[in-house]
């Protein structure tokens, strides 16, 4: 009785049983479930402008928290810079040689290709030899880092101001129109973003590259030197009003596949000089590949898709001089130019977008010729053809669709009104030299600074 009592008293005072921990949630499968039901965390995080939380998750983003460091303790990350499908940028400060860098790190599942690689490798060692490589931002770094949903690769470039796309929306133009979906500039800005971007291209085509992907979301705007700020200027402002929201899993477990908040991008824009000194360049080149062996799929958006795009036909340097001459048009009157609408990704609503992209070069541009209709596989569909008469063109006929407004029309309307008619008459004969049909007639983009409106 003693006995018993002695081992009572060694007993821990209070003790669980195994089955009363709380279990370990379950991991979480790669596709990031559809229905809201069955979505882990809380719809607060769900609400941010952000990248989509359910994609932390094996395969998809890395969780990353402020303070975070890689490569061996190199970075140590202050402030999200944005996000996107595929990646979240980061600011980071470089230990090895205190400067701050841009972090971009990639998903497990969308890690950067090798041809990606090796075409940014390629181009920073041509940095120092070629003047219009100041118009490509910088690869500083690259390495893989191993974290709960996989294995990640990360780049690290110069940082960078805030995109044209963004930055478009903080413009006065753009605050007066809050349902704009297309980026609006002064004309001044625009032709020096025009610039750039040109001179960018050049240098990527003469070295045999193709971007891919000529967007307003991938002409990033440099910064001013930053390299004296103080750290504490530059860290993350958590102080803004839903600038971020803490990631609750709504079954109360701790999740280790994700970070403890997710983060609004914070681009640098009040260290983003936009006057005399404004620089542009281009960036994002997960979709560009050599000129001599092109993909089979592209990235580029559908409304910016070159004639051959569409028709599947052989693609280089003039898929990025087409998108170039659209955004052209789109940049000056915050208009698209081809409206194109894409409801399913079912083959019969793919036709049905590629056959409207194609009536309105028609339209807008000029008449298909004869060798690009007969690339069409459903060009009888819209067009008659004269058979007795060979010199004639095909007869466009439409039952269901009205005829779109030429570019001159087009531009006339949506113009801004410090571009005069004689201004409007060089701008749309710019688009004109660009927007070619045939890709081989296309200038290169060496040849449209020659054109005068970039001689004025």
């Amino acid at each position: 009785m003693v006995l018993q009592s002695l081992v009572a008293l060694c007993q821990p005072r209070f003790t669980k049983s195994l089955m009363d921990l709380p279990s370990p949630p379950p991991t979480p499968e790669p596709e990031a479930p559809l229905r809201q039901k069955k979505w882990r965390f809380d719809r607060d995080a769900s609400r941010l402008f952000c990248e989509w939380c359910e994609m932390y998750r094996p395969g998809g983003f890395h969780p990353v928290n402020l303070g975070d460091k890689f490569r061996d303790g190199t970075y140590t990350v202050i402030r999200k810079l944005g996000s996107g499908s595929y990646s979240t940028v980061w600011l980071a400060v470089d230990s090895s040689i205190k400067r701050y860098v841009a972090l971009k790190i990639f998903t497990a599942k969308a890690s950067v290709s090798e041809t990606e690689l090796g075409i940014i490798q390629f181009l920073s060692q041509k940095a120092n030899i070629d003047n219009r490589s100041q118009y490509i931002i910088t690869l500083l770094d690259t390495f893989i880092h191993q974290g709960p949903n996989g294995t990640h690769r990360c780049l690290v470039f110069e940082p960078m101001g805030p995109s044209a796309e963004s930055l478009a929306r903080q413009l006065p133009e753009s605050r007066q129109k809050p349902f704009q979906t297309i980026p609006r500039f002064p004309k001044s800005m625009a032709k020096r973003i025009f610039l750039h971007t040109l001179h960018g291209l050049a240098f990527l085509h003469e070295n045999g590259i193709v971007h891919g992907d000529i967007q307003p979301g991938n002409f990033l705007f440099s910064l001013n030197d930053i390299t004296n700020v103080e750290e504490d200027e530059l860290r993350q402002d958590e102080t803004i009003p839903r600038s971020f929201a803490p990631l609750r899993r709504r079954d109360g477990k701790q999740d280790k596949w994700s970070p403890n908040n997710i983060y609004l991008g914070q681009p640098l824009q009040q260290y983003t000089p936009l006057g005399s000194d404004m620089k542009v360049k281009l960036s994002d080149l997960g979709s560009a590949f050599w000129a001599n062996n092109p993909p089979t799929k592209h990235s580029s958006p559908i409304a910016l898709r070159a004639p051959e795009l569409i028709l599947g036909k052989h693609i280089g340097p003039p898929i990025d001089i087409w998108a170039f001459g659209c955004l052209v048009f789109e940049f000056l009157t915050g208009k698209t130019l081809f409206l194109v609408i894409r409801d399913s990704d079912s083959q019969r609503d793919r036709n049905e977008m590629d056959d409207d992209h194609l009536l309105q070069f028609n339209d807008i541009i000029e008449k298909l010729p004869s060798t690009l209709l007969n690339d069409w596989p459903r060009a009888n569909k819209w067009f008659h053809p004269v058979t007795h008469h060979p010199r004639k063109k095909p007869r466009l006929y439409r039952e269901d669709k009205c005829p779109y407004d030429s570019l001159e029309v087009m531009f006339a309307q949506h113009k801004p009104d410090d571009i005069d008619e004689a201004e409007s008459t060089l701008i749309c004969s710019l688009i004109r030299q660009i927007l070619v049909y045939a890709p081989e007639e296309r200038p290169s983009a060496t040849e449209i600074l020659k054109h005068p409106y970039f001689l004025e």
